[in-house]
């Protein structure tokens, strides 16, 4: 049995339309899920007008939330909301790993309502086919291949990573961190003597990821050159980043694709970005793109961008 826990910092507007909003999570590891419970953080809602639904990797849809069922308070409230028991018991069985998706709709054009964050936890049973990230060495050299998924949008300043590994022989192992792009960095090249202890590589040992995009797959690889038949064992590994935020844009009325790519290529490519700039060179940019302005208001471009960093939630 193994426990995961998955959290998703969404921070975006739920539109009061029928479609919603969509924000997914991505579940790496294989497993029978055995228990499930899924917590909800929505700023400024009206329980009642909220409606939430949770979509499995196999596609099995469950309804955590209709709108009406909860006690309408009147006055916007911050949402916080756990979802667990028989209303998630038909996942039971089902594999954990692949893309679990949460819905959200807002049936009110009173509040501005935002998605915070919402996380799922996840009680399974190891699948067949999960290896247990347990690697050992014969003939041909082994490569253990971890992956991790980062969802935050953005570019890499800094980096650390911590590697925990259980083996006799660090001389005998090599390290590599591989970033979205395939960027490849290596931590440990069979160096030192003895057992291979937990260590954080630092900010100066991962320079190269510096620049690099931060969202999507980040994979760890570790090779096992011993020749005999001890058994090494992945135990964990984390990654700290800090980075530069791109923001999707496409969130703020009267921006369109064509509008963000314009934007983008001058770097205005995040809310703080967008707020921060003066109103005539968010206009030269967009003049100078042939985006056709007569469906924007730049002040209240500027004034959404100003709201969305006042809804982030770190």
């Amino acid at each position: 049995m193994f426990r995961l826990q998955k959290q998703a910092k969404v921070n975006t507007r739920i539109p009061a339309d029928h479609n919603g909003l969509e924000t997914t999570l991505e579940v790496m590891k294989d497993g029978s899920v055995n228990h499930i419970s899924v917590n909800v953080d929505i700023k400024n809602a009206n329980p009642s007008d909220i409606q939430l639904e949770l979509v499995g990797p196999n596609g099995k849809r469950i309804a955590l939330q209709n709108k009406g069922e909860a006690n309408s308070v009147g006055n916007a409230i911050p949402f916080h909301k756990s979802f667990s028991g028989t209303t998630l018991d038909s996942f039971q069985g089902s594999s954990s790993k692949g893309r679990w998706k949460l819905i959200a709709k807002n049936h009110s054009n009173k509040n501005v309502s935002v998605l915070n964050s919402w996380t799922i936890n996840l009680d399974c049973k190891l699948g067949a086919n999960s290896s247990n990230e347990v690697y050992t060495k014969n003939k041909s050299t082994e490569t253990l291949i971890s992956n991790q998924q980062c969802r935050f949008n953005g570019t890499v300043s800094a980096l650390k990573v911590l590697v925990d590994i259980d083996h006799p022989n660090k001389k005998d192992l090599v390290v590599k961190l591989s970033s979205p792009s395939g960027k490849s960095v290596t931590l440990h090249n069979k160096e030192g003597d003895g057992r291979f202890i937990a260590k954080t590589y630092s900010v100066q040992e991962t320079k190269g990821f510096v620049g690099e995009t931060t969202n999507g797959t980040w994979k760890l690889s570790v090779q096992d050159f011993d020749g005999n038949t001890k058994v090494g064992k992945l135990q964990k590994w984390k990654l700290f980043m800090d980075y530069e935020p791109v923001d999707s844009l496409l969130s703020i009325s009267g921006i369109t694709s064509t509008a963000q790519q314009a934007l983008n290529r001058a770097g205005i490519n995040s809310f703080s970005k967008l707020a921060s700039s003066a109103p005539k060179r968010i206009k030269e940019v967009l003049e100078s793109a042939k985006v056709d302005l007569k469906d924007i208001n730049i002040d209240k471009v500027r004034q959404q961008a100003k709201l969305a960093i006042e809804n982030y939630t770190p």
